[in-house]
This record gives C-alpha cells, sequence and structure tokens, in this order.
C-alpha cells in the first residue's frame, strides 16, 4: 500500500510546461460536462460510493452491485441471500465438472468431448485437499470467507495501514 495520499477527482493544477504536465484549464474547459468539473464527483463522493459498495452500508445500492445483465446481473456483495458467505467445508467436489477441492479445479480431462464437463471424472484422491499458505502474512488462504466477512466488513478504507495488507 502507498504511504502517500493518492490523488482521486482533486487533483493539483500544474504549472503548464510543455511536454511534462498537462494544462488543467484548457482539460477543464475541454470535459466542462465531466462530474469532476461540476462538483458532482468529489473525492469524498468517490470514498463514500466505495463504502457503500464494498461495505454496503445501503445508502445507495444496498451492497448491491449490477451489470444490467452483461454478464453477472445483480450480485450481493455482503453474501446476503442463499447460502451466506461461502464455507470452505460446504464446497460440492467431485466428478462431473466440480472442482477437486475448495482450492484447486479437477485436472481430470472429460471423457465425452472437450466440451462436456459433465462427463469428467472426480479428481484423484487427496488431490488438492490441503490448502497451501498464501504468501504474506495472516491467515491468508485457509481462512474461509465464512470466518473473515464479519472483519472485513467493519474496516474503515482511511483507517487501514499504510504498510500491511492486513
Amino acid at each position: 500500500m502507498a504511504n502517500h495520499k493518492q490523488n482521486m477527482t482533486q487533483a493539483v493544477p500544474p504549472v503548464n510546461t510543455i511536454g511534462k504536465t498537462s494544462n488543467h484549464a484548457a482539460l477543464k474547459e475541454m470535459f466542462a460536462g465531466s462530474p469532476i468539473h461540476s462538483g458532482e464527483m468529489s473525492d469524498e463522493e468517490r470514498i463514500n460510493m466505495m463504502k457503500d459498495l464494498l461495505l454496503g452500508d445501503g445508502s445507495r445500492t444496498k451492497g448491491e452491485q449490477n451489470d444490467n445483465g452483461h454478464t453477472f446481473g445483480i450480485v450481493n456483495l455482503n453474501y446476503e441471500g442463499e447460502g451466506g458467505a461461502p464455507d470452505y467445508s460446504n464446497v460440492p467436489t467431485g466428478a462431473g465438472g466440480l472442482p477437486a477441492s475448495p482450492w484447486v479445479p479437477n485436472p481430470s480431462s472429460p471423457s465425452g468431448g472437450v466440451n462436456n464437463p459433465s462427463s469428467m471424472p472426480a479428481a484423484p484422491d487427496g488431490y488438492g485437499t490441503v490448502p497451501a499458505d498464501n504468501w504474506g502474512s495472516g491467515v491468508g488462504s485457509q481462512l474461509s470467507p465464512k470466518a473473515s466477512t464479519k472483519s472485513i466488513s467493519s474496516r474503515n478504507v482511511r483507517d487501514l495501514s499504510k504498510t500491511r495488507s492486513s
């Protein structure tokens, strides 16, 4: 994580030196309809949007991201609804295109043709059933989302450490 505050929407207007920086006044004039220049989009507004999208406080999206049917439709980022947050102990595994374990895909080849995952046999016994440690510090990949979501959702972006990822 960076050890300095990153510019978001409130860029510091540079001095115009050809070839080294942008001409802030000219850009503002060219893109006068931009929500950044109208004040509709600000650093604080972007931070609040991030909090709402990632932490789902409900003020804007109720924790839902909607791609309007492009790929996933409506996805609740708070794991609300059927099943809640994923739990590694409940991941179905086996034949027919299912993963070998919660951590790895099934390496077996389909017998009914390349495009027929339902014909895949189960992975070899024990394959991928012991999770590998992730690099870094903390509990890493072995912590199920079911166990981690509550502590993650209570964090504030402004309070995150600049020197640690957890």
